[in-house]
């Protein structure tokens, strides 16, 4: 019998810190969606003379220094803990192995359960009550068994939307357009009845062949209608039933990376590369999870706070960590970040944010000396 999500009460267990590595010389490759790493080597950093602030010849010396730090950060825009790049590496070399059971993976990840949130938060849960019922349970047995009461539920969801791109079809003078679109429908109709969850949800094909119709009488109002509609469609990053149907032919490695991967600590850069911020200064970044920088994209940090005024405190509470890391003795070549963080935190904000100096230990002409020659 399938348990529903809602069907018990969630645990909430205490986050066990990471063994952090200090000092280790690497950097991961960016995987396919471009949302993990930037290729590059850690070497040794190097300064180059600016009238504005500390900066390197490289992006990635600086990148790989901060991130280092991302078990004494919590994310500055949700306040949430993140997931180092060495405990991500450790995860994933756990779920590379095969055992009988995966509890003890599930279990692992389960010291990072505070940096989770969203759909993934709900099926970690869903996934690790499941395998704790019983021990001998794994990964892909529980989605073999959840699969086709999400199916059906997802199907339910893609024959709706199908239902409203129909209403579109009337609209399309063209007969030739129209018959080809009303064909795509039906065979994307087709496909979720008989059950072909591999074409008719896995692939975007009908989805792209949709997109690319153009319409004989360039009706511009119906092309935006169904472009609506497609947007209908449930994402695995934020659908329960959607995640689970993407991921039935997952290898146990690639589960658990889509499950963590957006919570693993990401280089924020405060004003935004196509907006004329610095790519390569350590003074227009921040520590964020990786799900909360692609939400954020290329926003001013101004528009952020006003839509989301709650985040102004969680990088209050990111500015006093640095200062207490600064004061502690931590970050002793990079003493002059808080400096020239909060002039850049307060500038793109518009002066919303109000950020404290004053219980740093150092003086800014002390801490600057760390990178003047």
């Amino acid at each position: 019998m399938n348990i529903s999500i809602h069907s018990f009460n969630w645990s909430t267990d205490k986050s066990i810190p990471d063994n952090h590595q200090t000092g280790k010389s690497w950097i991961a490759s960016a995987n396919n969606n471009g949302n993990m790493l930037n290729k590059g080597v850690f070497n040794q950093d190097t300064f180059i003379n600016s009238n504005t602030s500390p900066a390197f010849t490289s992006v990635n010396p600086a990148m790989a220094y901060l991130r280092k730090y991302a078990n004494d950060f919590r994310c500055a825009y949700s306040g949430l803990r993140m997931i180092s790049i060495s405990a991500y590496k450790h995860i994933l070399s756990l779920a590379s192995k095969n055992r009988k059971s995966d509890k003890w993976v599930i279990n692992h990840v389960s010291r990072y359960q505070e940096a989770m949130d969203g759909v993934e938060l709900d099926v970690f849960r869903f996934y690790k009550h499941r395998i704790n019922q019983n021990i001998n349970t794994t990964i892909k047995s529980v989605t073999d068994e959840q699969f086709h009461q999400s199916f059906n539920k997802l199907r339910i969801k893609y024959l709706r939307v199908i239902n409203t791109l129909r209403e579109q079809s009337p609209a399309i003078k063209a007969e030739k357009t129209r018959l080809r679109y009303n064909a795509v429908l039906d065979g994307w109709e087709q496909d979720l009845i008989k059950g072909d969850y591999n074409t008719a949800i896995n692939s975007r094909k009908y989805i792209q062949i949709l997109q690319k119709i153009k319409y004989g009488d360039k009706n511009n109002r119906t092309l935006d209608s169904v472009n609506k509609s497609l947007k209908l469609l449930p994402s695995p990053s934020e659908d329960f039933d959607a995640f689970i149907v993407k991921n039935k032919d997952s290898s146990r490695k690639q589960f658990i990376n889509n499950l963590i991967s957006p919570f693993l600590v990401s280089i924020e850069h405060v004003k935004s590369k196509n907006k004329g911020g610095h790519a390569s200064s350590i003074s227009n970044c921040i520590l964020v999870r990786s799900k909360d920088n692609w939400e954020k994209s290329n926003t001013p940090l101004e528009t952020m706070l006003l839509k989301y005024p709650d985040r102004a405190k969680h990088i209050q509470e990111y500015f006093r960590n640095v200062v207490n890391k600064v004061n502690n003795g931590g970050m002793k070549e990079y003493s002059w970040y808080p400096f020239e963080i909060k002039k850049t935190l307060e500038n793109e904000s518009k002066h919303k944010l109000h950020l404290d100096s004053s219980k740093l230990l150092i003086s800014e002409e002390e801490a600057y000396k760390s990178f003047t020659a």
